[in-house]
């Protein structure tokens, strides 16, 4: 085990997500205020995507390392998105899965949403879909395949890149007309983007240890953070907050993974997600291994070599 997840195995205790520390050899690359490409510089740390409430959302910008995944030039990208019950967490815990999607191809954003009890329901879903935003319309600065888009997020990082990926304006979780939020222009956290692209949608996602129906899930504490009340109290709330109530034929291509003895979100969420996707033709991979939750993110190696592979072949267009 890294060093970085060693220390993050001692924060754990009763969490919704494991933690992993940035890995120490990794090299800063701090925003002095210059606009240099993105494309020529390492990680570009805590660069501001959005504003809301007067929040301002950071996430770290990891480069593709390289030209595998490579169409006229340009990656694809992805968006990585932590848990933390989503009450607490950071994006230095998914620092190793933006490490290696960025080496496997993918122009990466590592993003931190605002966290619950603070902003419930729908903030963190606001947020992601403003990451989204974020690369989009900063594609072209960023030297990126806006139509090559993914999302990849463990735990509750999980139910928001599900949320992100299944949901339409109709839904009225998009916050479109107009967006409310600040979308900041590459380089800059007060110049706003010239556009807000209205095209949320992503080619392919990626969950991990996913809350996907919070209706009929092991209700925890976490849940009542970032709803406010119980289930019993505003059941239609937390109908809307499930991922699987959006799940229709149309869906982008979808890896789950899911450890067999979590206590902490049941494996039975991923295998009815499982079966729902199938039933409605969506292309949908799943793995399912011996651990728990947290052992889950921990050990995940061969989780995540399976889900970048899922994401790497979906986005070239074909399946491995």
């Amino acid at each position: 085990m890294k060093p970085g997840k060693i220390f993050a195995a001692s924060l754990l205790t009763g969490s919704l997500l494991a933690g992993c520390v940035t890995d120490s050899s990794t090299r800063d690359s701090k925003r002095d205020g210059s606009k240099a490409s993105p494309a020529n510089v390492d990680v570009v740390r805590d660069l501001v995507f959005a504003e809301r409430t007067k929040v301002k959302l950071r996430g770290d910008w990891h480069p593709s390392r390289s030209p595998a995944l490579m169409r006229a030039g340009k990656p694809p990208a992805c968006i990585v998105i932590h848990g933390g019950g989503w009450y607490k967490g950071d994006k230095k815990d998914m620092e190793s899965v933006a490490q290696r999607l960025a080496e496997r191809g993918f122009a990466t954003l590592n993003i931190k949403y605002r966290l619950a009890p603070e902003h419930r329901f729908p903030a963190a879903v606001h947020d992601t879909k403003d990451a989204i935003r974020w690369v989009r319309a900063n594609a072209a600065d960023l030297g990126i395949d806006a139509s090559r888009l993914c999302l990849f997020g463990y735990s509750a990082g999980a139910h928001l890149a599900l949320m992100a990926a299944f949901t339409r304006p109709s839904d009225g979780l998009d916050d479109t007309a107009p967006p409310t939020a600040k979308i900041f222009r590459w380089g800059s956290d007060h110049d706003t983007a010239a556009k807000k692209p209205a095209d949320l949608s992503v080619q392919a996602v990626a969950a991990g240890g996913t809350p996907s129906d919070l209706t009929a899930g092991n209700y925890n504490e976490y849940y009542e953070k970032f709803f406010g009340k119980p289930p019993s109290e505003i059941p239609e709330t937390y109908k809307k907050a499930s991922p699987m109530t959006f799940v229709r034929k149309g869906l982008p291509p979808v890896f789950l993974y899911h450890g067999k003895h979590d206590w902490i979100v049941e494996v039975e969420q991923s295998r009815r997600l499982v079966d729902k996707l199938r039933r409605n033709n969506v292309d949908v991979e799943y793995l399912e291994v011996t651990f728990g939750h947290v052992a889950t993110f921990l050990f995940d190696e061969k989780e995540v070599g399976a889900a970048v592979d899922f994401l790497s072949s979906r986005l070239n267009g074909e399946k491995a």
